[in-house]
């Protein structure tokens, strides 16, 4: 049941409290929704990675406006790039907009618009339907906990979250070493693992990039 939502939906679900409010901060977000979209198509066997290159090996459609938009933008890129440029390129609000879309189309959330401070536009997106993300959480602890094997979706999910450095957050502490084998291991595919790895080097140059812009920042205002 949880493997009817793609990796993508699944991931944002469990990123958004069920007010609406996202749980990480929106770079972490985007680039684990990018890196989500290329787990899924990795999983689907849409894309491969060769010589660290990802490829669209077959770009039938796979009923998700998100996935097949994403595998036509690669197969139209005319260029080779690597998942963590994919990651980069993809991992910006349009590709959030969407999935959010996807997920209120679906009927799992609603939108609610706002303004903070009575100047500025927000938007959130509360929870209307839990019963999706409560599979999510329930086949994912259950895992952590021992308690069932994991599925490559499951794999996919939660090297995402550790990837991005939520897992805890919404997990609590959990088995380093399980971690390790799950996202390492068999049960994700070679792709997966290396748009994993991916993505964590993408969350680490952001938040240096970041870092450094701050700090630069406060230097030439001093």
């Amino acid at each position: 049941m949880a493997e009817m939502l793609t990796v993508p939906q699944a991931f944002a679900l469990l990123q958004l409290e069920p007010d609406g409010r996202k749980a990480t901060d929106v770079q972490t977000l985007d680039l684990g929704l990018a890196g989500a979209v290329l787990a899924d198509l990795a999983l689907r066997g849409s894309v491969s990675l060769r010589d660290g290159l990802v490829t669209v090996v077959d770009g039938s459609a796979t009923g998700d406006n998100v996935l097949d938009e994403t595998v036509g933008t690669i197969a139209a890129s005319g260029t080779s790039r690597k998942a963590k440029s994919w990651v980069q390129r993809l991992g910006k609000r349009p590709l959030r907009d969407a999935v959010l879309a996807g997920l209120t189309e679906r009927g799992l959330l609603s939108v609610e618009q706002g303004k903070a401070l009575g100047i500025f536009p927000t938007t959130k997106y509360p929870e209307r339907d839990g019963g999706p993300e409560a599979l999510v959480r329930s086949a994912i602890a259950d895992v952590l906990a021992r308690r069932s094997e994991p599925t490559p979706f499951a794999a996919a999910v939660i090297g995402l979250l550790d990837a991005t450095s939520t897992l805890r957050k919404q997990f609590g502490k959990v088995d380093r070493d399980l971690v390790t084998e799950i996202t390492s291991g068999a049960w994700a595919s070679p792709a997966v693992k290396a748009v994993l790895e991916e993505i964590q080097m993408a969350a680490i140059l952001a938040t240096v990039a970041a870092s450094t812009a701050a700090t630069t920042s406060v230097i030439a205002s001093s």
